[in-house]
């Protein structure tokens, strides 16, 4: 049924383009609804002088229009007279028959019923009676302007129309300031909202219902001044979410008007009116520009499609304040966006920067506990860990020791060799001699110059022997050549050594961490002493 029903509309309105007169278009809605619908049978049946009577139907003879109408009577129309008669609803029904069954649509205008579309469907078609709510506003609006709001001009005399002048004059003033005070409230409903979709969404729909316009809608524009929906009323009074539709601005009266002579309000009288940029019928249509200072920013467009209620003269002025209400309260919610888009921007900066100063700060605590040359840890850290580790040895009663080296004959070599071989021998032994002991808490640290630290926390005089001889097997492996000397000179080892100085303790009350360390150095002394490329203990 919808594919028939949208074929149907595309047709019918494709057609209507071309049409210059109401027979013409009655005619093609009774063809189309043959032809899409298989209809054996339609009439069209208006309020004309105070009776009803038959504008236009549709049977196996052929269609037939009449003008003047003919009235419809028991013995010319028997088979809807009575129907016609005690029907009071403003409401589509249906009613069935042996064949087919026959769908009531009414005909609106101005508030008031004009007239009946009647429709025979075979029993085999579904029918939606909703989907031609479109068929009948559009027959309505022609009807109101061809036939029957000619006939009640004539009709009225000019006494009458002077006195409904002045009522309307005093009609439309109480309007005035009913809207007026309305206009005061959407405002207010308007400076409450949080986002430009809820401001537009209530600028729509409080705007329509409030201010007695059928349907209103706003549209934006961008950079490259492209036209973008925002919320919008459709053609049964709805207001729904058009972000969806994008276009140029087309090349309208309203467009040229509004943007380049740069009035605020456009409005024209008996045109077409559109939906999603088709034809939906006629009527009178408003755009309202919308401006941030002297840019032009959206239109909200405005018609009557729906009542067919006339333009007011008060309107002029109160759709230019509406437009300049929108503006307003449009420029200020994107300034806020604006605002908001770049505190999120400077938020995302200033934690971009916390987290470089983080990482800058982190790598600048590891620098300053790496010794520069060797890149392991340097004296700084090892004065903190071994008071650190001599506290914890004495709260738990733990033992820890201390091995303190030194480069045998390491002047000799510096001053043999140059200063720039002994930082390479440095970096060499601290190299081979980092993952010597893997053991938790263990430290392997440079002490200064050629002298180099491995504290051992909880860990024996067993223990910290063990790795001094695993030290001292390490450097005969890694065998760094020392240089061929004079006889006279000391050095009888072709390769570098160390000499190792250990001391193991568990800490007693009154005793510090100085102790430990007095006592490994005074060890490395008698290594030294000793021969050298050796480790001595003392306890």
């Amino acid at each position: 049924m919808k594919k028939h029903v949208d074929l149907f509309y595309q047709n019918i309105t494709k057609q209507w383009g071309n049409a210059h007169s109401l027979r013409t278009i009655c005619e093609l809605t009774c063809r189309n609804l043959m032809e899409f619908f298989n209809v054996h049978h339609c009439q069209l049946v208006v309020a004309y002088k105070g009776h009803w009577q038959s504008l236009v139907q549709q049977n196996e003879a052929g269609i037939q229009y009449s003008f003047p109408p003919v009235v419809i009577s028991e013995e010319t129309h028997a088979d809807i007279y009575q129907s016609l008669l005690g029907q009071n609803s403003t409401q589509p029904f249906t009613t069935s028959n042996s064949g087919f069954h026959r769908v009531w649509l009414p005909l609106q205008r101005r508030e008031q019923r004009i007239g009946w579309l009647i429709i025979d469907f075979p029993h085999t078609v579904k029918v939606d009676i909703g989907a031609f709510s479109q068929l009948c506003t559009l027959l309505a609006t022609e009807i109101d302007a061809n036939l029957l709001s000619p006939t009640i001009k004539t009709e009225n005399s000019s006494r009458r129309h002077v006195e409904q002048e002045l009522r309307n004059s005093q009609y439309e003033q109480d309007l005035l300031l009913e809207q007026l005070q309305a206009m005061h409230s959407i405002s207010f409903m308007l400076w409450r909202t949080k986002s430009i979709k809820e401001m537009l969404f209530i600028a729509v729909d409080e705007g329509k219902k409030q201010l007695e316009i059928d349907r209103m809608a706003v549209f934006l524009f961008d950079k490259e001044y492209r036209m973008h929906g925002t919320y919008g009323t459709d053609i049964a009074g709805n207001t729904i979410d058009e972000y969806y539709f994008e276009s140029v601005i087309p090349k309208q009266w309203y467009a040229t008007r509004t943007l380049e002579e740069k009035e605020y309000l456009a409005v024209q009288e008996n045109t077409p009116l559109y939906h999603d940029l088709k034809q939906v019928g006629f009527g009178w249509s408003a755009y309202i520009a919308l401006w941030d200072e002297d840019t032009p920013i959206g239109w909200i467009a405005c018609d009557n499609l729906l009542t067919g209620r006339p333009f007011r003269t008060y309107h002029h002025q109160l759709l230019k304040q509406y437009g300049f209400i929108i503006s307003q309260h449009l420029v200020r919610h994107q300034a806020e966006d604006r605002l908001k888009r770049l505190n999120r921007d400077l938020e995302k900066r200033v934690l971009t920067r916390t987290e470089e100063l983080n990482n800058v700060n982190k790598m600048l605590e590891k620098i300053s506990r790496l010794d520069p040359l060797t890149n392991i840890a340097n004296r700084r850290v090892f004065d903190k860990s071994i008071a650190d580790e001599w506290r914890r040895a004495e709260r738990h009663q733990l033992p820890i020791s201390l091995l303190i080296m030194d480069i045998d004959h390491f002047k000799q070599y510096n001053d043999h060799l140059g200063h720039d071989a002994g930082d390479l021998c440095l970096k060499k032994i601290a190299h081979g001699l980092a993952d010597i002991e893997r053991r938790a808490g263990a430290l392997f640290a440079r002490f200064g110059g050629e002298e180099f630290v491995l504290l051992l926390p909880g860990q024996d005089s067993k223990a910290a022997v063990f790795s001094a001889k695993k030290i001292l097997t390490t450097m005969n492996e890694m065998a760094l050549p020392f240089p061929q000397i004079e006889e006279s000179e000391t050095k009888k080892n072709p390769i570098v050594t160390l000499s190792i100085g250990v001391s193991s303790m568990v800490p007693t009350q009154g005793s510090s961490y100085k102790m430990l360390f007095n006592t490994a150095d005074k060890a490395l002394y008698r290594a030294k002493d000793e021969g050298r490329n050796c480790y001595r203990l003392l306890l």
